[in-house]
């Protein structure tokens, strides 16, 4: 991940891996403040998520929410 002030770009790796996810495009993604609007939105665990999946979502949205 670039980030440069209030911009903000994503590896195609990181991409995936956030589609993969959450199941919605982060490709759109441009300002911190979209990343974060997008951790929120798309990385709250679900009930039906396993544990492990609820532990890196969770890690995953911490680190974003920090940028």
């Amino acid at each position: 991940m670039l980030v440069h002030e209030q911009q903000v770009r994503l590896t195609q790796r990181e991409r995936q891996v956030l589609l993969e996810l959450t199941g919605q495009d982060p490709s759109g993604i441009r300002t911190r403040e979209e990343l974060r609007d997008y951790a929120e939105t798309y990385l709250a665990e679900a009930d039906q998520d396993a544990d492990t999946l609820k532990r890196l979502k969770a890690v995953l949205t911490k680190y974003l929410m920090a940028i």
